[in-house]
């Protein structure tokens, strides 16, 4: 097999009970973290708007150490090179555009589903917690909130470190995102064939059980983002995409560090 190309089916495919396994573990750690040790950090006078990334940070560097020793070690197993079978793969121009407007109308639909997430996050059972930042909480509008709801008993003013641990914790997020639970996971479940890209995207959006409140938007990016992947063989496009949103969200940040 030539090293730079990538046959799917290749690979070792996933049962659907290993599928299942796949997104529950990283679920469930994300969850302890998020829920049992954050709160812990926050008690201990750790500010909210730092011990988020700290926490997410930590994890999120052993699930990308993780998805490269995955890849790398499948990679070897059937004679490919990293970068191919990390979905590393070059598209045309005219599919750059395609894709791009693809995920460029799943941001809009997000948009669009932002109040059913403000709904569901005042619902009892999926109640946003008060040692979650204000960017994970829908009914916070950042251009409208004080900064005792952006930072409750921490005035961020100057702050500029924020900024780099925030940047850390995207920039780690989008490897994790885009080499695991795509790269990694999809081609593994591509004996489904159409089934495998809508199998991961609900999985995907359901690994975030520590922030069910915001599903309704969730759900439909996750599953624009498997199917732009699974038809372009390639996570650039998606890594595209992350990259230009989680950058908007580091502007934010900045706005309000420098205030």
């Amino acid at each position: 097999m030539n090293k730079s190309n990538f046959n799917w089916l290749s690979v070792r495919q996933l049962s659907l009970l290993e599928t299942m396994l796949a997104f529950a573990l990283p679920s469930v750690i994300a969850f302890i973290g998020f829920r049992l040790l954050l709160p812990v950090l926050i008690d201990h006078g750790v500010p909210v708007i730092a011990g988020w990334p700290m926490v997410a940070s930590g994890m999120l560097f052993l699930f990308v150490l993780a998805a490269i020793y995955l890849l790398k070690k499948e990679a070897n197993s059937t004679g490919i090179s990293f970068a191919a079978r990390a979905c590393l793969g070059k598209i045309s121009g005219k599919e750059w555009f395609i894709y791009l407007v693809i995920l460029m109308a799943g941001l809009l639909i997000t948009m669009l589903l932002q109040k059913a997430s403000i709904y569901l996050s005042k619902i009892s059972l999926f109640q946003v917690p008060d040692y979650y930042p204000f960017f994970l909480n829908p009914q916070i509008d950042p251009a409208k909130a004080g900064m005792n709801q952006l930072s409750p008993g921490f005035p961020v003013q100057g702050e500029y470190w924020l900024i780099g641990l925030m940047g850390l914790t995207l920039i780690l997020n989008i490897l994790t995102e885009e080499l695991y639970f795509r790269a990694w996971l999809l081609p593994k479940m591509s004996s489904l064939k159409q089934v495998s890209w809508i199998l991961n995207g609900v999985l995907f959006a359901f690994y975030h059980t520590f922030q069910l409140w915001l599903l309704p938007q969730i759900l439909p990016m996750s599953l624009i983002m498997a199917f732009v992947v699974y038809k372009s063989r390639s996570i650039w496009p998606a890594f595209a995409i992350h990259m230009i949103v989680n950058s908007l969200n580091v502007m934010g940040l900045i706005s309000i560090v420098a205030s």
